[in-house]
């Protein structure tokens, strides 16, 4: 009996640390690649994860926090209906163990001590149920203000980012979709400065801004842009448009399009910049955004001189990432149809450090060039390769592909991925957060037991001092 107690209180104290310890080196077993082509799926070649030591010193939360980021609208509600089933439970729980310990301290008291229920007034029989039903609606508060706070926290703190690291110096990673706080939904401190230390974090070398109908942030931004390329993180123009009232990413100098826009710089007209084309001004370089209607999308041809040479395969907004993954394979038939370059775009608006994924492209000397030429450079790019200028890496994570019961254990399979992704220095990173909290838990209750007995020899040494002096 006293080995089975010993047990019990071991799993209670430390089980929670013990199956975390557990399921990081099984999940070691079966290990994936955190990185992939978005295209085939399979490992990409020449990149890998970069992460910073604060990175990993935090690596639990800051991870779990990254795959919060990373999921889709329906993940989301899937995550939020597992939780509320978990607080269902745990709390129902809870209400049959204090009905269970109630039973029993009654049943241990002498049978002349006992009250009987039956001849209780109904109103004090009532008052733990009142007092209860009472308590439950601010737990439940408590519990939905706590989820709330827990991804407030992953959208705004401040905190190290996972980024990519490119082998060969001829490759570069670019990002065709940022915004600053010009655009009206950005985060009032999402600064162009801010936009720039974000995109060298996650291990960017080029980034577009293409904040919506305006270029307030390209000229905050292009000032502090260093002389050669390869020395930080560049940032170049570009700006969000309505083109046949869809949304799509203009790059390049705005004295190509300014034209073509009405007086908001809402709407971008195709008959102009067809016009333009037809006097002899170069083709426009116009990628669609997501979400949207695919059955719309334009490409770029002789006979269409104002269409997009390539569509986003990636979109960091969570509904841009539902669209991604529920028509990842009518994308690709579209842009191989269509000979579209396939391109990342993180959308970010300044909530969140993560980054879904990234635009490879290969550019040899790119990082002597000046911050112009690069743009020029990667805009000749799309246009000579079209589908295949890009490689984009994204970050791996599952999808339920519509299938309801993949939806509804999304929390377990999310889990279950997360540890498999996990790279070796996160994995030592967690066992060694596991292996702290299992001390810390070791000590407290050492600490309890150790002042458990000197207490009562006082307490029972007072009692005898005080009936010697009675007597």
């Amino acid at each position: 009996m006293r080995a089975t107690a010993r047990a019990s209180a071991v799993l209670h104290r430390f089980g929670g640390s013990l199956a975390v310890s557990a399921l990081v080196m099984a999940s070691a077993l079966a290990a994936a690649p955190p990185l992939r082509d978005a295209v085939t799926l399979q490992v990409v070649s020449g990149a890998e994860l970069h992460q910073p030591l604060g990175y990993l010193l935090g690596a639990p939360l800051f991870g779990v926090w990254d795959t919060l980021t990373l999921l889709t609208v329906s993940q989301h509600y899937a995550v939020l209906g597992t939780l509320i089933v978990m607080y269902a439970a745990w709390r129902l729980v809870a209400a049959g163990r204090l009905m269970t310990s109630r039973r029993l301290v009654t049943a241990g008291l002498p049978v002349e001590t006992r009250r009987p229920v039956a001849v209780r007034p109904a109103g004090v029989r009532l008052r733990p149920l009142v007092r209860r039903l009472a308590l439950e609606p601010l737990l439940a508060l408590g519990a939905l203000a706590a989820l709330l706070a827990f991804y407030t926290a992953a959208a705004l703190i401040p905190r190290p980012m996972t980024g990519i690291r490119l082998a060969s110096d001829d490759h570069l990673a670019v990002n065709f979709h940022s915004h600053t706080n010009q655009s009206h939904d950005g985060w009032s401190l999402f600064t162009a400065a801010r936009n720039r230390a974000w995109h060298e974090a996650g291990g960017f070398d080029a980034a577009y801004v293409t904040d919506h109908y305006t270029w307030a942030g390209v000229d905050e931004a292009l000032p502090e842009n260093p002389a050669r390329s390869g020395d930080r993180t560049v940032l170049l123009s570009g700006m969000e448009v309505r083109l046949r009232n869809r949304h799509t990413n203009i790059l390049g100098d705005r004295s190509r399009y300014v034209f073509a826009l009405d007086s908001t710089w809402h709407h971008l007209d195709p008959d102009l910049i067809a016009a333009a084309s037809d006097r002899g001004a170069p083709p426009p370089t116009m990628l669609y955004a997501l979400p949207g209607p695919l059955d719309q999308i334009v490409p770029l041809t002789d006979r269409e001189p104002a269409g997009v040479i390539g569509v986003e395969l990636s979109d960091g907004a969570p509904r841009g990432l539902e669209q991604v993954h529920r028509q990842r394979g009518e994308i690709l038939a579209l842009a191989d149809s269509m000979d579209l370059a396939v391109v990342a775009g993180t959308n970010v608006h300044g909530w969140g450090r993560t980054v879904p994924a990234w635009s490879v492209m290969r550019i040899p000397g790119w990082r002597e060039m000046s911050p112009d030429e690069l743009g020029g450079a990667i805009e000749e790019l799309l246009h000579r390769e079209r589908r295949r200028a890009v490689t984009v890496v994204e970050r791996r994570i599952p999808y339920h592909d519509g299938n309801a019961a993949a939806l509804a254990a999304t929390v377990p399979l999310l889990a279950w991925e997360h540890f498999r992704a996990l790279t070796l220095a996160e994995r030592l990173s967690w066992l060694a957060w596991a292996a702290l909290w299992m001390a810390v838990r070791a000590r407290a209750a050492a600490r309890v037991r150790a002042g458990a007995v000197p207490g009562r020899g006082h307490r029972q040494g007072g009692r005898r001092r005080q009936g010697g002096a009675r007597r």
